[in-house]
Formats: C-alpha cells, sequence, structure tokens
C-alpha cells in the first residue's frame, strides 16, 4: 500500500540504506521499485503517484534495485511502473518512470516452486492476459509481436504441468520466460 511503501521509505532513509533487494511477488517488486526511488525522490509518494496523486516525474535516479521474482505473473521485473494500492482512494494506481526498471533482475524458476496451485494458475493467467493484450494493442509491432506469441505458447504448454508438478523445472522455466516476456 502507499502508506506501508512511505512508511518504508522513512525507515530506509533513517538506516541510511543504499540499495534495495526485493525478493517476492509482483506486489513486492513494486514496492522495492518505488522504495529504491523514493531513497533519492524525497518527496511523498502521493507526488508521483498518477490518478489520486500528483503525478510529478522522479527526477532523481534511484538507489540500485535488484528484482527477484518468486512468482510467474506481473514480469514487473521488466516493466517501468509500480503499482501500489491507496487504501484511503480505494484504488490501485502507478508511478511510472524509466527509472524504475531495476538495475538488476535474477529470475530463477526455482524461487517459484513453493507457490501453491491456485497461485500457480493465478500468476500465470496474469501473465497471459497481459500477452494477449499486448499482442492485439494498437502500438502492438513486430519485436512484441514475437514476444507475446512466444510467451503465450510457452504458458499453453507449461501452465497445466506447472500446476500440477510444482517442480517440473522446465514447465517453471517456461513460466518465468513467459511472465518476463509479459513485462518486456
Amino acid at each position: 500500500t502507499t502508506r506501508l511503501v512511505q512508511q518504508a521509505a522513512e525507515c530506509a532513509r533513517r538506516a541510511g540504506c543504499e540499495m534495495v533487494i526485493a525478493l517476492g511477488g509482483g506486489s513486492v517488486l513494486d514496492a522495492g521499485k518505488i522504495l529504491a526511488a523514493l531513497l533519492t525522490n524525497t518527496g511523498d509518494v502521493f507526488d508521483y503517484l498518477e490518478v489520486v496523486g500528483r503525478g510529478l516525474p522522479l527526477i532523481e535516479r534511484p538507489v540500485p534495485f535488484v528484482a527477484l521474482p518468486t512468482t510467474a505473473g506481473t514480469g514487473t521485473e521488466a516493466t517501468k511502473n509500480s503499482v501500489l494500492r491507496s487504501v484511503e482512494h480505494g484504488v490501485k494506481a502507478s508511478v511510472r518512470s524509466n527509472f524504475l526498471l531495476p538495475a538488476t533482475a535474477l529470475v530463477d524458476p526455482e524461487l517459484t516452486y513453493s507457490m501453491p496451485p491456485a497461485v500457480t494458475a493465478a500468476t500465470g493467467l496474469d501473465a497471459l492476459t497481459q500477452l494477449i493484450e499486448a499482442y492485439v494493442c494498437r502500438r502492438a509491432n513486430p519485436l512484441t509481436d514475437q514476444l507475446c506469441r512466444e510467451g503465450i505458447g510457452r504458458i499453453g504448454r507449461a501452465l497445466l504441468p506447472a500446476y500440477h508438478k510444482p517442480d517440473d523445472i522446465s514447465a517453471r522455466e517456461a513460466m518465468c520466460l513467459a511472465s518476463l516476456f509479459s513485462g518486456m
């Protein structure tokens, strides 16, 4: 939430943090991205948030941010935005900036083995939906189309095996790549 990210930024500033490492699903990685940015852009999170905030641009480059996804769905390890929930406004909104791309993203399928089947299905469908959206959008191009086709095919072959056998390395690898492609 916006409140948790703001509290984390204040705590990290007091501690003198010089780097952010996020290990988790899409929400955790999104929180890590904006936390890294708030360490050098000292405004309130609502200064940079779209829709319910001021939507100001990030001016300063964030501290280094490392993303380690433990789900295969959002592809946020390859996106330029951070989605946050504003409880007081009852919405999710984004901060968008080229600065929000992680300095490093370590995508390891073994980090997804512990996902319960329902989370595997939900995150897989999230990646599939994003791939389909990008494939049919008006700004699609030959490069994005290839990423989308490849990602859709990988999910089609891997979602059921990953659901039924969580430690199937080839299925988990395919799901992680598809999720990465959906972010790209």
